[in-house]
């Protein structure tokens, strides 16, 4: 019975609307039309509900099963199969050659942000590490744990496909400054079967280009980079997923891979100092001892357990799990092994349902993600003799035993209309609402020692000494809760569509209401689909990181003491008491605002015959980035605050094919584009709460390659490709059962802001600043090839070759500062990839 007598609800099909069916459109709205003024005649109100959705005003970028099947995938990561996309760029250092053992996901930014402010999403559900999970520049460190931004390290290989938003993003997406990549996991659709793996790859196979300044070996790693040359290595992946019928509606996926990689690296040799049972130093010569492999291990399972309900109702309930094991040494301090666990465990639950006037989705889910540090000796121990000339150090021990845990909990619910005719205009309303609560954990288990003396052997009027730190045992914990609301609608009117919408966001942390206003408009120039002009003003909001609210943790229980007077005040076993000293080192924490990014874009589709043309412009202002200053002039005391900055500008032409063309037999997409790209900051983007040592640097000024400039106008430090060209081409022929990918890169001449060893200025009117010089980098060229072969005779089985850099082309992606045995400092070039092989075996039953 209908319960509003002048109201009278039409259902129409449209079909979906995209640029072909825009005549299928032009009926409707003839249609339409004629039926409105039917209900004018007999005096009804002019509404209706129609079963279709309104045309996407901007597309995600998408990498489909497909692509993930045929393009070239590396270590399996998700960033190895975005990297290609106009508005991403991998870290410079990501793309090191010296470090071809590792299996992680290399750093990467969107539209210029910072890397650790894109939201990673798995089936709607964010994964993201908000611990601190970038490098500060100086290695690793006794008070953090270099992870990744993301909390689970996933196997591209058992997803489905993923959406990366990169501009003009809808309201439903929130808690970045950069982007969204939104991955979805495979999912049960009424078949039986599935797929195995198998990959490898050694150093063996790799034609490594190196700086010949430096010797290209493990024995030249140290403490703080372990791992920073890896000449000797071999990788190895398997894994699979099936998906198998419980009953005629109810299904589930499971997934499972391991990766690993054994990096040869020689052992520690020399004089090592330890400590005996009486606290006292012995010295041991321990002569050349072989290799041992630091090791690497990537372990991931997920499950999804899919119930198609009712015609209008789908269930699914899934539990992920992702760990990473690293173990390294140095060469160069004996007992300094350290090995890292990340882990991420999760699981979630999604519910749609459809009605006749809109789509309820309700997703709920939780995660734990762990990172844990565990050294084999848990204190470090420094003899420095100052006796002779030169001066020596022995060093032995590693940086301590660590634990960080964060604990997410999120609820989000989205009510999608189906579009409304309403006086002459079609409308598709969208309202949600999202709670979450996460909890972070510093942990310290036991005390952590390091102690250092200092042999002079001078004579009674200068004693030799002590010089120890304790980073004492302790718990600290800070939660917050995040609260969001948002809402939009987008509206057809003839040629133009509009979404405005607005996101409200809220935490007990920052404890302020921010409010995101997005708007964007397409134009159908000429009606038919075919030339569109879209523009957008949006504001993005970044999350707030668990590193601020932790950041006092890291050093509460440190504890300083020199022993000038006595050299048992300091000693190892000595009571910890007055003679110890603590100060705490930071302001502002409480006072911090969100970060937040305001961007405008312009830009037009075209299409041309079967290909589709896309001219991009996209600029971005960010604001209130979190930035640490000294506090006053000649302060160890820093003081954080909202005073960061940043700048993108962008322009993009692509092109690709939706539809294979045909050559002979043979099926061929094509995709290219070319982008420029400019960013500036005045902070670099290496870490939530990046510091310069001195304490004393300007935060407004820098010197930059001879001149005295603004720090908001330095060039980028990192992720500083100006101008990118990338064409893929792949090539099916079916009769063959052959899949040929190509992929190159060319990357422009371009030059690059560089500071090293915390190098200074001193200017009369601005005092002391951070010195920058220019780097020039000549462009670089690299083609990558894929070649699978699934004959008919091997009944789904296949054979796949990836050949990265074909040529084996010696580019030149970064520079690093090295001291060699005598402490002089080398500028050293750090190379791409050589020629590298992948071997792949497959199995789909």
């Amino acid at each position: 019975m209908n319960k509003f007598p002048s109201l009278s609800l039409f259902v129409i099909s449209l079909g979906l609307a995209s640029a072909p069916v825009m005549a299928e459109q032009e009926e409707m709205q003839a249609d339409v039309a004629e039926q409105s003024k039917k209900e004018k005649e007999e005096d009804i109100k002019d509404v209706m509900v129609v079963n279709a959705s309104i045309n996407e005003v901007v597309k995600p970028e998408m990498i489909t099963s497909e692509d993930i099947k045929n393009n070239t995938i590396g270590n399996g990561n998700i960033t190895d199969l975005i990297r290609t996309l106009p508005a991403v760029q991998m870290s410079n250092g990501g793309m090191s050659g010296n470090q071809q053992g590792e299996i992680k996901p290399t750093k990467m930014t969107i539209r210029g942000a910072n890397s650790y402010q894109n939201n990673f999403m798995l089936d709607g559900i964010s994964f993201n590490n908000d611990f601190d999970p970038s490098s500060d520049g100086n290695g690793v460190t006794a008070t953090t744990i270099e992870s990744s931004e993301q909390g689970y390290y996933i196997d591209s290989r058992l997803i489905d496909n993923i959406k990366v938003y990169d501009n003009n993003i809808p309201v439903e997406y929130g808690n970045f400054t950069g982007g969204v990549v939104d991955i979805t996991s495979k999912r049960w659709r009424y078949h039986n079967g599935g797929s195995v793996f198998y990959s490898t790859t050694r150093s063996g196979w790799n034609q490594v280009h190196y700086d010949h300044q430096i010797k290209f070996s493990t024995a030249n790693n140290d403490n703080s980079r372990p791992s920073r040359f890896q000449p000797h290595y071999k990788k190895n992946s398997f894994g699979g997923w099936f998906e198998s019928g419980i009953t005629d509606t109810l299904g589930i996926v499971f997934s499972a891979s391991h990766r690993e990689s054994d990096i040869s690296a020689v052992k520690f040799q020399g004089l090592s100092p330890e400590l005996d049972e009486n606290n006292n130093i012995v010295i041991t010569n321990k002569p050349y001892q072989g290799f041992k492999n630091q090791t690497r291990d990537a372990d991931n399972f997920s499950g999804k357990l899919s119930w198609y309900m009712t015609e209008n109702t789908n269930a699914d309930l899934s539990i992920n799990y992702s760990k990473h094991k690293d173990y390294s040494f140095s060469p160069k301090e004996d007992h300094s092994g350290n090995q890292t666990d990340h882990t991420g465990i999760g699981g979630m639950f999604e519910l749609t349902s459809n009605f006749d006037m809109a789509e309820l989705s309700i997703n709920a889910g939780y995660q734990q993600l762990q990172d844990k540090r565990t050294s084999d000796q848990n204190y470090f121990i420094g003899f420095n003799d100052y006796s002779q000339y030169p001066s020596a150090s022995y060093n032995s021990g590693g940086i301590g035993d660590l634990k960080t845990t964060q604990k997410s909990t999120n609820l989000k619910t989205k009510l999608q209309f189906r579009p409304i005719q309403l006086s002459g205009t079609i409308h598709e309303p969208k309202l949600g609402l999202e709670y979450s609560k996460t909890k972070g954990i510093y942990q310290r288990d036991k005390d952590y020692y390091r102690y250092n003396f200092y042999y002079l052997n001078m004579g009674p009027w200068m004693n030799d000494y002590w010089s120890t730190s304790v980073f004492e045992a302790g718990r600290h914990s800070a939660s917050y809760t995040n609260y969001a609301a948002y809402v939009d609608d987008t509206i057809k009117y003839h040629r133009l569509t509009l979404r405005p919408g607005i996101r409200m966001d809220y935490d007990d942390f920052v404890k302020e209401a921010n409010f995101a206003p997005r708007i964007t408009a397409s134009y159908d120039v000429l009606g038919d689909g075919k030339t569109n002009i879209i523009a957008g003003y949006n504001r993005y909001y970044g999350r707030n990181m668990l590193i601020y609210a932790l950041y006092g943790a890291q050093n509460a229980g440190l504890k300083n003491c020199t022993g000038y007077m006595d050299i048992d005040d300091c000693a190892p076993g000595t009571e910890i008491d007055e003679n110890w000293q603590h100060q705490s080192d930071f302001e502002g924490l409480n006072s911090l605002s969100t970060p937040y990014s305001d961007e405008f874009s312009l830009g037009l589709e075209q299409v041309v015959l079967n290909t589709l043309w896309k001219f991009q412009y996209v600029y971005r202002k960010g604001r209130n980035e979190v930035i640490s200053r000294p506090k006053i002039d000649n302060s160890v005391v820093k003081i954080f605050d909202n005073s960061g900055e940043s700048s993108h500008n962008s322009f993009s032409i692509s092109m690709s094919n939706p539809e294979p063309w045909m050559l002979g037999t043979t099926e061929n997409t094509l995709t290219s584009s070319i982008i420029w790209e400019k960013n500036e900051s005045n902070k670099p983007k290496n870490g939530y709460a990046s510091y310069d040592p001195s304490g004393r640097v300007s935060k407004d000024y820098v010197y930059y390659n001879g001149k005295v400039i603004k720090a908001s106008k330095l060039p980028a430090t990192d992720f500083n490709l100006p101008l990118r060209l990338n064409v893929e081409l792949k090539t099916q022929i079916p009769d063959w059962g052959l899949s040929v990918y190509n992929l190159l890169e060319w990357h422009g001449r371009r030059y690059q802001a560089v500071r090293y060893d915390n190098k200074y200025y001193n200017d009369r009117e601005h005092g002391q600043m951070a010195r920058y010089e220019r780097e020039d980098f000549a462009s670089t060229l690299r083609w990558d090839m894929k070649v699978s072969w699934a004959p008919s005779f091997a009944y789904g089985g296949s054979v796949s070759l990836e050949i990265d850099n074909v040529l084996n082309k010696k580019n030149v992606t970064d520079r690093y500062a090295y001291y060699n045995s005598n402490r002089e400092m080398i500028i050293a070039n750090s190379y791409d990839v050589g020629r590298q092989f992948w071997l792949q075996l497959n199995y789909d039953f």
